[in-house]
Formats: C-alpha cells, sequence, structure tokens
C-alpha cells in the first residue's frame, strides 16, 4: 500500500503567482507522487498485488478561483492516476484518488500566497469543514473497498460539482464566476 497525502495549497489569483511557486506546488503535489509511484511500481507489478491511493482534492474535479497552482496540480494528479489505473488494473494493482471537499485542517493557514508568503487564515469553509476523523474513517473505508475515486465532503456541492462540470458546464462556469467575483480586486 502507497498513500500519498502530502501537498501544499494556493491562494493567489494566477497573474499574482510567482512562475517559481507554480512550479514548487506542481512538484510537491503532482511531480512527488508520480515519482514515487515510478519508484515502487515494478516492485507492486512483478508481486501482481499494490494499492496506490492518492489524497487529492474535489478542487482536482472542479477548478476554484484564486487556487490556480493548486487546483491545476490535483488535476494533474488525476490525468496521471487514472491512466495509471487503466494500465495496472489487469496485473492486480488497485489505483484510488480520494477527493476531499472541505476537511477541518490547517491547509488554508499553510497556503501559500502569490509571493511564497503563508496566508496564515482559516477559510471559512474549511474552519466549518468535515471533522478530520470522521474524514480518516471514511477515507480508510474507501481505500478497503479500493473505490476508484470518491468524493468525501458534507457540503453537497462538493458532490454536485463534479457532475455539473460534466453535464452542465455552462451552469459551473456560471457558479465560478459568481464565486470569483468575490475574490477579484474592485474593478
Amino acid at each position: 500500500l502507497l498513500v500519498h497525502n502530502g501537498g501544499v495549497s494556493s491562494r493567489a489569483l494566477a497573474e499574482e503567482m510567482d512562475w517559481e511557486l507554480d512550479q514548487a506546488i506542481l512538484t510537491v503535489n503532482f511531480l512527488s507522487p508520480v515519482a514515487l509511484t515510478k519508484a515502487v511500481l515494478p516492485a507492486m507489478l512483478a508481486a501482481r498485488q499494490g494499492h496506490v491511493v492518492v489524497l487529492s482534492s474535489v478542487q482536482g474535479l472542479v477548478g476554484l478561483p484564486a487556487r490556480t497552482a493548486y487546483s491545476s496540480s490535483k488535476h494533474a494528479l488525476h490525468g496521471f492516476f487514472d491512466s495509471l489505473r487503466a494500465e495496472v488494473a489487469s496485473r492486480g494493482l488497485a489505483v484510488s484518488l480520494i477527493c476531499p471537499g472541505y476537511v477541518r485542517t490547517a491547509l488554508s493557514l499553510n497556503a501559500v500566497t502569490g509571493t511564497g508568503a503563508k496566508h496564515g487564515v482559516m477559510d471559512a469553509a474549511t474552519e466549518k469543514g468535515m471533522d478530520p476523523a470522521v474524514f480518516a474513517k471514511k477515507t480508510l473505508a474507501a481505500i478497503a473497498r479500493k473505490d476508484s475515486q470518491v468524493v468525501i465532503a458534507d457540503d453537497v456541492s462538493a458532490h454536485v460539482a463534479p457532475y455539473l462540470r460534466v453535464l452542465l458546464p455552462n451552469v459551473l462556469e456560471w457558479v465560478m464566476r459568481k464565486r470569483g467575483k468575490k475574490v477579484l480586486p474592485p474593478a
């Protein structure tokens, strides 16, 4: 069992984020899990068993404003690990993407701003998020079931948004535009 649970979040508009920080976030959130998976994959394939678990995010399914670096790194995880699942499923390996919604952790406090400074603010949605112990229990159950992908969230919008993205993309875009106006500086 290989569990990828490291990550760095961001709180900045795309034009505010230093390119070096985009690269650093992609390295931690995407390239590092890929590198570690590639390091252990030969042994898992030789044994014809193994399970790779990736803690992603609902933001890996739906991009949010002021999260371009974070969300893009989580989207990349889905592309790689969905493809990997298709490659290794017939050879005894499982790949699970766990997509948390808001969980009461220090993620927003430790998120980086566009300059690399610590955000240092507990986002209201995170503060109201799922209890970490409840999230852990649900995650362990999803791992035991070898779910391919699961959204674990109290907020119904975290469950609905990925479906809107596929079935009603214009509706989701309208919602995200409204949400984006809340984080944009005044014109």
